[in-house]
């Protein structure tokens, strides 16, 4: 097996092996030790996903084959469950023919995934120890978090789309065990269930396009996947070389289902609302989850199956990411808990990311989910800092000037402020510029060509959101750190942990250096899709039914890089920039719409974090004193309410499906108690009362003919005996046996009437 395979391998099964130590000997460990043992573990994780860095840039052979970062990926299917025979292997383009693989994919967006992950999470490990000291069931907390680390580090390393449904189930078991981690609280663990529940409704969509796949192909490996179905985005039917044809709409349809995996875990519009609330969870359980685990993973599924998406389901995806970011924004200008506001603040992030997937910004997405965990980590954690300093108290106006009590705090979660803001020099701003930017020169591309102006909503929308964002993460930074304090009880009592403040601190530095061109997040990502190409263009030539043939998977994906001046910009792969989405289109009509778009961001965006940062200043320059003035009218207490109550979503959501269910269920429970235990009981009755009858006949006429047969037999025995008593014996005997089975006909006559 490669190094960086190898290495990489064994930084997942590290946690692996840390959740089955601390669960046998967890609490023999005790508090601190078991927090020092699955921080140094996972933490060594990160070492080896550093050190797996190395050898992947020098590059090396793995059976005959290069594999180099820029050249070609690491690809080792691994023969599984058999499906068939190898004559007929049901299923086409198999490494091993007639089984089901699973395997092992690393390519650039593998490694750089593997250093983001592990990282964040060491980071989180470390914040634990201090934040979860006084918990009674501290030993287990990081038991969950090892098992949580390993389904997330499993599901990036997987080469297949039945890796990716196996870990990502993994990961909604490990994300129920954490957000209910207290579950003596009801609300912790309604939110648990919720989360749990709602994943569900999305995994349901994922194996349904599992299940497409899997029936017509009979192979889920994703280069291969990639190679069978590259031409999807040119939006018409593909031909396989088992003779099926795969339509366009069925395409669509696959791909669709397989992103509504990603609407559950990364919590977009309609399945976002079990996002916020999981913050009823440990804090540095939060941090976590939005940003290096549980909803990256929809983003990054949605990364790998890019090249399978037709130009109908990425418009789907654009849309959903579209409403997400708009939507959740909004909510979080009115919350007035401050992990509230960081979650609606995540939600607004992902659809960025989803957005960008779906107009064809490959690698502005996955840039922005790379510096997004770096500064939404910093937020969940400084945030973490606030809550403890606060003894647990999580509302926005029991706050206020705690700067001078937690200045480190203070300090690092304004750099994540002005990172996720989008202010030049901090990371934030180059992921959220190029996805703007890519987002602008899609709709001059479509327009152009004729398509509909509602194409410019997806550059409008995120446009004025990057203005609410700097609003509403400015107000969230002034009502905890500025101004005079709210309760004083809270304010004496508040202090700092250093072994709390020191992740901020490296979590403060990546979130400034997270998007400069020397830490080589886009280059890593740039390099992944022309691995790709590479793997997936010499698998084309191998193979007789697709020679000659080209391969498109990534062609409609945005140059990372703006086109120069003097000609035309070529695509991470090498490819022209005009992208698929823009069939027909000249090259150059591509490269205008990208200068336009570069254009557009510039002059609409650029200034967001200076105007949003500053009306927030000013508007709570005195807590809520401004905002009281405005509650005075009736419109804005409305929309005040509407948004706090986040558009009620939950309540529709409740009148809707929980109420139905409930009905249902009330339903059943009077069909299940009189229809199907009334007909048991009937027959349960009617055979109880043919069993009263049949010990009724055998109580007065069986046994009374048997007793009135006995005494005529002792009678006339004894006027044998005694002929002159025993004569009058035996008259009266005949007598009484004549009316006793007289009375028992009558008996018998009655009853059968």
């Amino acid at each position: 097996m490669p190094l960086p395979a190898l290495l990489l391998l064994l930084a997942t099964l590290l946690p692996l092996a840390s959740f089955v130590v601390l669960m046998f000997f967890g609490k023999r460990m005790g508090n601190p030790f078991a927090g020092y043992f699955g921080t140094a573990v996972i933490g060594l994780s990160f070492v080896l996903s550093l050190l797996a860095m190395v050898p992947w840039l020098n590059g090396g052979t793995y059976e005959g084959a290069a594999w180099k970062a820029g050249i070609a990926p690491i690809n080792i299917p691994i023969r599984w469950l058999p499906i068939g025979t190898a004559d007929q292997p049901n299923g086409v383009l198999q490494t091993h023919p007639g089984f089901l693989d699973v395997g092992i994919y690393v390519d650039s967006l593998t490694v750089l995934m593997f250093g983001m992950i592990t990282l964040v999470a060491t980071l989180v490990h470390v914040f634990s120890i201090g934040y979860m000291h006084e918990d009674k069931r501290y030993p287990r907390f990081f038991t969950y978090l090892s098992l949580f680390c390993f389904s997330m580090l499993g599901l990036v390393i997987g080469g297949t789309v039945l890796q990716l449904f196996v870990f990502w189930e993994l990961v909604g078991l490990c994300s129920y065990l954490l957000i209910g981690f207290w579950y003596e609280k009801k609300s912790a663990s309604n939110a648990a269930i919720k989360a749990f529940v709602v994943n569900r409704v999305g995994d349901f969509g994922f194996i349904i396009g599992f299940g497409i796949l899997f029936y017509h192909l009979g192979n889920v490996t994703l280069p291969n996947l990639w190679v069978l179905l590259g031409n999807a985005g040119a939006g018409e039917a593909i031909a396989l070389p088992s003779g099926v044809t795969f339509s366009a709409s069925l395409l669509t349809a696959m791909g669709v289902g397989l992103f509504f995996g990603a609407v559950g875990k990364s919590a977009q519009f309609p399945l976002h609302v079990w996002l916020p609330d999981a913050m009823e969870g440990p804090t540095p359980v939060s941090a976590l989850i939005h940003a290096a685990t549980m909803v990256a993973a929809g983003v990054y599924l949605v990364g790998r199956i890019f090249p399978i998406l037709t130009p109908d389901a990425k418009l789907f995806i654009a849309i959903i990411g579209c409403v997400t970011l708009t939507m959740a924004a909004l909510i979080a200008i009115a919350q007035s808990d401050i992990k509230k506001v960081l979650a609606y603040s995540t939600l607004s992030q992902l659809g960025y990311m989803i957005l960008a997937m779906g107009i064809g910004s490959w690698v502005g997405g996955l840039f922005h989910l790379i510096t997004h965990a770096f500064f939404k980590a910093l937020l969940f954690l400084g945030s973490g800092s606030v809550i403890h300093a606060a003894h647990h108290e999580q509302e926005l106006p029991q706050y206020g000037g705690l700067w001078k009590k937690i200045p480190v705090t203070c300090i690092t979660f304004g750099i994540a402020v002005l990172a996720i803001a989008g202010t030049p020099m901090f990371s934030g701003h180059y992921s959220k510029d190029m996805i703007i930017r890519d987002a602008g020169a899609f709709a001059t591309l479509a327009t152009s060509q004729g398509h509909s102006g509602y194409y410019w909503w997806l550059f409008i929308l995120p446009t004025v959101i990057a203005y609410v964002t700097a609003f509403y993460m400015t107000r969230c930074w002034m009502l905890t750190f500025f101004g005079k304090p709210r309760n004083e009880h809270l304010y004496e009592h508040a202090h700092e942990v250093p072994i709390m403040w020191v992740p901020l601190v490296v979590l403060a530095v990546l979130s400034v250096v997270g998007g400069y061109e020397f830490f080589g997040v886009t280059k890593l990502l740039n390099n992944s899709i022309k691995e790709s190409q590479t793997y997936c263009r010499s698998v084309i030539a191998a193979d007789p039914f697709y020679r000659g043939k080209e391969f498109a998977g990534f062609a409609s994906a945005w140059p990372a890089e703006l086109p120069g001046e003097g000609g035309e910009a070529e695509a991470a792969g090498g490819e022209a920039a005009a992208p698929a989405h823009a069939a027909g289109a000249q090259q150059s009509d591509a490269t205008k719409a990208q200068i336009h778009g570069e254009e557009l961001a510039f002059h609409w965006v650029f200034a967001a974090f200076i105007i949003g940062i500053g009306v927030g200043f000013f508007i709570y320059l005195n807590a809520y004193k401004f905002v009281g003035l405005w509650m005075w009218f009736a419109p804005m207490r409305w929309i005040h309410t509407w948004l706090y109550r986040r558009m009620y979503f939950d309540e529709l959501y409740y009148f809707v499906f929980v109420k139905f269910v409930i009905g249902l269920a009330k339903v059943s429970r009077f069909f299940d108690t009189f229809i199907v235990d009334g007909i048991v009981n009937f027959a349960a009755w009617g055979v109880k009362q043919t069993a009263f009858l049949a010990g009724a006949n055998d109580r007065y006429v069986v046994d009374g003919a048997v007793n009135g047969a006995a005494t005529l037999t002792h009678g006339l025995g004894a006027a044998v005996r005694n002929p002159t008593s025993g004569r009058v014996r035996l008259y009266v005997t005949v007598l009484m046996a004549a009316v006793a089975l007289g009375l028992a006909g009558a008996i018998v006559v009655a009853l059968s009437r």
